[in-house]
């Protein structure tokens, strides 16, 4: 069962080279899919090490005697060209950026091994690469959510900072959520025709931990900046409208035929102000919980429906 934290703490966003997997994943896949990406990475050499590079390794310092030869060869990865880098790059900052690459070839091949694949050979990497990752792209549509993610932490960060400097008026509340629940939304544009493919992804059960994890922090993110102090049982009530309130947003978004999505962002700033006008007798505090779980079922099944679609209605 998911414990909900302690009122009044936030969670960290991950690093930025951090790469969000999937729960349960076997220990032993990751192993033998590096193994085939280094066997595959070899087959594009053209040559061997020159004559000279290999004396650079082979060729002690002067007045020193090697105890012994090494045991293996130095970390490296295989570029463009069949080139070596001697620069270190570790398994999960390549997956990194192999994900980061892949989410260009996402509006055309959608969340899938295939965007994987595209990405890696920009990087001059061999399409095996893909098999660094599960097949149904969840680690892709997860890196992608966990960007979205950092991008707004910074910019909700920035925008604090000016505030602090007297550079910027701060905003009322309902303002300052609205914001940045649109802000985040909108960093699905580019993915939108697809989306609902990601959703129906990140529902599966060995994603929903993960995905449910994403989205707690970006909410208690966004209540953080705008300055909620709370540590009584309101804590826990703001975030679930808030959930709420994204959620089902969400789900117009993918919906929305309207010019610039303005049936979307009218749809927001209603939901919002609902919120903020909400009083916390207890009666309407347990029918706000109770409406955000009907529609979490809900959007379950909407997204169910959703799922396979190319294009918004």
């Amino acid at each position: 069962m998911h414990r909900l934290p302690a009122a009044g703490t936030r969670r960290k966003a991950a690093g930025p080279t951090a790469v969000v997997r999937c729960q349960h994943c076997p220990p032993a896949r990751a192993l033998q899919a590096s193994a085939a990406l280094r066997r595959a990475s070899d087959e594009h050499k053209k040559e061997p090490l020159t004559s000279s590079s290999q004396q650079h390794f082979d060729s002690p310092p002067a007045g020193h005697q090697p105890e012994q030869e090494p045991q293996g060869p130095h970390p490296s990865y295989t570029g463009q060209g069949g080139q070596e880098s001697e620069d270190y790059e570790s398994e999960e900052q390549l997956q990194h950026r192999i994900l980061t690459a892949a989410l260009e070839f996402v509006p055309e091949h959608g969340w899938t091994a295939e965007a994987i694949a595209e990405g890696a050979k920009t990087l001059g990497l061999s399409v095996a690469a893909a098999g660094m990752f599960h097949s149904d792209g969840s680690e892709l549509i997860l890196h992608f959510v966990s960007e979205c993610n950092t991008k707004l932490s910074k910019l909700l960060e920035k925008e604090q900072k000016l505030v602090q400097l007297g550079e910027a008026e701060k905003k009322p509340v309902d303002e300052f959520l609205r914001d940045a629940v649109e802000a985040r939304l909108r960093m699905l544009i580019p993915y939108i025709e697809k989306w609902p493919q990601a959703l129906s992804v990140l529902l599966l059960p060995r994603n929903i931990p993960s995905s449910l994890s994403l989205l707690t922090s970006m909410i208690d993110d966004i209540w953080h900046y705008a300055g909620d102090q709370s540590t009584d049982f309101n804590w826990y009530t703001r975030r679930a409208v808030l959930t709420g309130i994204y959620n089902t947003t969400e789900l117009v978004m993918m919906q929305d035929s309207s010019p610039g999505f303005e049936d979307t962002w009218r749809f927001l700033e209603n939901r919002v102000a609902d919120a903020m006008t909400m009083s916390n007798t207890a009666s309407q505090v347990q029918s706000t919980g109770e409406a955000v779980v009907q529609g979490l079922m809900g959007a379950a099944v909407t997204i169910k429906n959703l799922a396979g679609l190319n294009q918004r209605r």
